[in-house]
């Protein structure tokens, strides 16, 4: 994959980015992998097809854009028995501001009521778990 260039007199950075989303795993935002771990430092892997034992964040693991960086991942599932969405795993990238699991968890309450479900339930797998499980009692 050739490399990113914009010529430096055509550069303009906005003073404050806004974004916040989960990001599939097939967003044109990290379809290349190679990219996205140059451009945002974030290594993502597709873990469907790894064996459970060798999984490092889970099975269907969504990366969380949150500004103009890649803060976050969870491994989600919907139970759609239950009502509810899985938070199977939720881990912070090194080097993420403090104050990820508040954004994080409005993201989940959306996604969820997206996907017609009750609730959020976090499972207590990764370091953000602690952390999201309090941000969604206080949303």
């Amino acid at each position: 994959m050739g490399r990113a260039r914009l010529p430096v007199a055509a550069a303009r950075r906005p003073r404050r980015i806004e974004a916040q989303a989960l990001l599939s795993p097939f967003d044109s935002l990290i379809w290349s992998r190679e990219r996205t771990e140059r451009l945002f430092g974030f290594r993502y892997r597709i873990e469907i097809y790894t064996p459970a034992a060798r999984r490092v964040h889970g099975y269907y693991v969504l990366p969380f854009l949150l500004g103009d960086a890649l803060v976050a991942r969870v491994d989600l599932k919907a139970d759609r028995a239950a009502g509810a969405l899985l938070v199977r795993g939720s881990f912070a990238t090194p080097g993420a501001p403090p104050g990820v699991a508040a954004p994080l968890a409005a993201e989940l309450l959306t996604m969820a009521a997206w996907l017609g479900l009750d609730t959020v339930s976090v499972m207590p797998n990764g370091d953000l778990a602690p952390a999201l499980a309090a941000g969604l009692r206080s949303a």
